[in-house]
C-alpha cells in the first residue's frame, strides 16, 4: 500500500520521538498524540511504513541499543544498560536478549557478538578467549590491522549545525536509497533551496550486522539556508565534533560492503585508541551528481563521519 507524504512525515516524526525517549515508557496512546491519529490508525499506518507494530519497533531498537552498549561501553554494569535502554526488568531484558541474540548479554559482552560482527573491538579485554576459540573453529587469521581506511584521511573537525528537511527510507541499505535522493534534490532544486556549498548528509540509523535488511532505516538530510515558503517541515543537525574518513572517490550506495568493512574498522580499531567515545549514528556526505540531459542523478557517498567527544 502506498501512504501519502502527511503519512510518512507524522510516522517519521512519531521515529524520532521514539528514538529520544527510548528509555522511558511509550504506551500505544501516547504515541498516537505525537502523530495526531487515533491509536487505531496510528498503529495501522505505522507499521504498513514501518513494517511492524509500535511495540515491536520500540522492542527491537531497545535491544539494539543495548547490543551497542554491551561491545562499545565495557565499563558499564549490564544492570545499567538494560534501564539505560528502557527495560524495567533485567529478568526481561536476559530473556529477550536471549530471544532475539540466541546469547545471554553477558555471554555477548564477552565475544559472542563476534558470531555477527566481522572483527572484535579492541578495547574489549573479555572476548580475547571467545576470539580464539572462534578462530579455531572456523579456522581464520586475526584481523587486527587496518586494510580499507587510510589513516592520513582520518580527521576530526567541528561541523556546523544547520537546518535540514529530511526524507525517511526503510530498507536495505544498498537498494533504493538513491530514490529517495532523487525526490528530495528535485523537491528542493525546484525551491531553489540547492547551493554549491549545500551539506547533503545521510544517516543510517542501524548496523547491518544486527538488523534486518528490510528493517533499516536511513535518513536523508538536505541543508535549507531559507526558510521562506518551507512547507516541509525542518529539523536540526546538531553538527559538532566529527571524526570523518574522506575517499579518493565517491563510493555508489551499492557498494554498501566496502563501506562496512570502513565503519567497522573506524569503530573496532581507531576509536578505542583514539580517546574518543562516539556518541550516535554515523553519518555520510553525500555527492549528488545530475546526469546531463536527463532528470537522473548519481548519489555516492564522498565520506563517513563518527559524532565523538573526548573519553
Amino acid at each position: 500500500m502506498n501512504y501519502g507524504k502527511e503519512q510518512e512525515r507524522q510516522i517519521q516524526k512519531v521515529m524520532d520521538y521514539i528514538e529520544e525517549n527510548l528509555h522511558e515508557s511509550l504506551p500505544l496512546e501516547r504515541l498516537a498524540k505525537v502523530s495526531t491519529y487515533s491509536p487505531f490508525h496510528f498503529q495501522r499506518i505505522f507499521k504498513g511504513i514501518a513494517g511492524e507494530s509500535p511495540a515491536a519497533y520500540i522492542k527491537r531498537l531497545r535491544l539494539e541499543n543495548a547490543a551497542h552498549f554491551l561491545i562499545y561501553e565495557q565499563h558499564l554494569p549490564i544492570t545499567q544498560i538494560a534501564y539505560l535502554c528502557g527495560f524495567s526488568s533485567l529478568s526481561y531484558f536476559t530473556y529477550s536478549f536471549n530471544e532475539t541474540f540466541k546469547t545471554s548479554p553477558k555471554k555477548w559482552r564477552e565475544g559472542a557478538y563476534l558470531e555477527r560482527f566481522p572483527r572484535e573491538y579492541e578495547d574489549s579485554k573479555k572476548s580475547k578467549l571467545f576470539s580464539k576459540n572462534l578462530q579455531a573453529t572456523n579456522d581464520k587469521q586475526p584481523y587486527n590491522e587496518f586494510r580499507w581506511l587510510d589513516l592520513d584521511k582520518v580527521k576530526t573537525i567541528e561541523l556546523p549545525a544547520f537546518r535540514v528537511v529530511k526524507k525517511l527510507h526503510i530498507g536495505s541499505y544498498t537498494d533504493r536509497i538513491p530514490n529517495a535522493w532523487e525526490d528530495l534534490y528535485h523537491w528542493s532544486n525546484a525551491r531553489g533551496l540547492i547551493q554549491k556549498d549545500t551539506w547533503m548528509i545521510g544517516i543510517p540509523r542501524n548496523n547491518p550486522y544486527i538488523t534486518l535488511p528490510e528493517r533499516s532505516r536511513y535518513d536523508c538530510l538536505m541543508q535549507i539556508t531559507s526558510h521562506d515558503s518551507i512547507e516541509e517541515p525542518l529539523y536540526t543537525f546538531n553538527g559538532g565534533k566529527h571524526v570523518v574518513v574522506e575517499f579518493d572517490e565517491p563510493v555508489p550506495y551499492s557498494d554498501r560492503g566496502m563501506l562496512i568493512e570502513c565503519y567497522s574498522e573506524l569503530y573496532s580499531f581507531w576509536l578505542p585508541r583514539s580517546g574518543y567515545k562516539y556518541l550516535g549514528n554515523p553519518i555520510e556526505f553525500v555527492q549528488i551528481d545530475p546526469n546531463g540531459g536527463t532528470l537522473d542523478l548519481t548519489c555516492r557517498i564522498k565520506a563517513i563521519a563518527l559524532a565523538v567527544e573526548p573519553k
